[in-house]
């Protein structure tokens, strides 16, 4: 348990799944735990674990929310901050001078964090480490892409270069043909434009990358979640493969299955935290592609998906906490508590209510005789399952998230439907 003064955490963004996560895991043991987001009543505001509500400027509005953060800091020192997003984990590094005075900041440099959200330093940073990665490209002007359609083996995707303060949310186009390769470029370019507070950092920040297109990003991910702290000493790892997601092609994780740790693999990627001076909670990405692993996304913050690394006995955010408020011999005992994986863990981890829309839409697909379902709902008996939402002993977020699907299904049909079929 934590010590009686140890400082409340504040978390944002409220309808991520890793804040929920982060509020019932630091609530559980007792830490107070204060919740600032733009919008109200989102999937974290009605947990039980969440001890006060209080509105803030969105994050996109960068100088209006560190302008909120340090009025907050002063009359409120000391509280430890948790970034839910890219973009505040970049924030929060970026603004480091302002905001360590006021708050327990716990996250490296700006330097690390723009070297693990920008794609292209980290593919330089995993090649120094022998952690493959797909082939990418990162043209620094158009007669480079033109040249580039000459040369490239298709398809490829185009991909933002960070994804950090990126309004329009793209993941990615998919280029078939190489001669279709430079006017995709740029029709990305114009609609996707630089950040200026990105771009005035690094200009190139706001050109795309070109990435070689592998199929069976579709199929499965493996994933790597854990934590490492300052030292690099204390480590915890543990290993899922991302089976489904929505959409199929390029989205968000919707159903994982734990999987064996691959310890080689998990050493380089420690390798690769110590190179570029991270610490923190992470999980990473890889393709499994013809027997190698390759490297394709670095989360370094709380993810969608943590629950199910708090539900197979690795507490995450208290693991941060602990070694934030420099509680080191409680973070080494949780450590070793979370390095012996319990037996007894959840095998799985799904959003059962899109999950069952899903089996009910292959259902009605079934019997108008559009193909064969595929057997979730056995899937779903056979493994000791870890919710992203429904916790019995607290109920409330599961019922702002059907909320919050209702309503998005009210407003767009046609994509909601698109998103849990294609």
């Amino acid at each position: 348990m934590p010590r009686a003064s140890s400082p409340p955490a504040l978390v944002f963004l409220g309808h991520f799944y890793g804040t929920l996560a982060t509020a019932r895991c630091l609530g559980e043991r007792g830490i107070r735990v204060v919740l600032a987001d733009a919008r109200r009543w989102q999937r974290a505001a009605g947990s039980r674990y969440v001890d006060e509500r209080i509105a803030c400027p969105p994050v996109t509005d960068v100088d209006g929310f560190v302008a909120w953060l340090e009025a907050f800091g002063r009359e409120r020192p000391g509280h430890v901050l948790f970034p839910a997003s890219d973009e505040l984990a970049w924030v929060f590094a970026v603004h480091a001078d302002r905001l360590d005075p006021l708050f327990v900041r716990y996250g490296p440099s700006r330097d690390v964090i723009t070297s693990i959200l920008d794609k292209w330093r980290l593919t330089e940073a995993c090649r120094e480490v022998g952690i493959d990665t797909p082939g990418t490209y990162c043209p620094v002007n158009d007669p480079a892409v033109d040249a580039l359609a000459h040369e490239l083996a298709v398809p490829v995707m185009i991909k933002p270069r960070s994804q950090v303060l990126l309004t329009s949310g793209s993941k990615g186009t998919k280029v078939d043909r190489p001669r279709d390769l430079p006017a995709a470029y740029r029709t990305f370019m114009r609609e996707n434009p630089p950040v200026d507070a990105l771009s005035s950092r690094d200009p190139l920040l706001g050109r795309p990358i070109i990435q070689e297109f592998r199929p069976e990003a579709a199929q499965g991910i493996y994933n790597l979640a854990g934590f490492i702290d300052r030292t690099g000493e204390h480590v915890v790892v543990r290993a899922s493969r991302k089976i489904l997601q929505r959409p199929r092609r390029l989205g968000i994780g919707l159903c994982f299955e734990s999987a064996p740790l691959d310890v080689r693999l998990a050493e380089r990627v420690m390798q690769l935290c110590r190179k570029l001076g991270y610490f923190g909670i992470f999980e990473i990405e890889m393709i499994e592609s013809d027997g190698r692993f390759l490297l394709i996304d670095f989360n370094p913050r709380p993810y969608s998906q943590m629950a199910f690394e708090m539900a197979r006995g690795m507490p995450l955010p208290y693991l941060a906490y602990l070694d934030a408020t420099g509680q080191h011999d409680a973070l080494s005992r949780a450590v070793l508590e979370a390095q012996a994986e319990s037996s007894s863990g959840a095998t799985a981890y799904a959003h059962t209510l899109l999950l069952s829309l899903v089996i009910a839409g292959q259902t009605l697909g079934r019997h108008a005789g559009l193909g064969i379902p595929e057997p979730w709902a056995r899937w779903l008996k056979q493994n000791r399952l870890a919710d992203a939402v429904f916790d019995r002993h607290d109920p409330f977020p599961a019922v702002l998230d059907a909320a919050a699907h209702l309503e998005h299904f009210a407003r767009h049909p046609r994509s909601f439907v698109r998103s849990l079929t294609r």
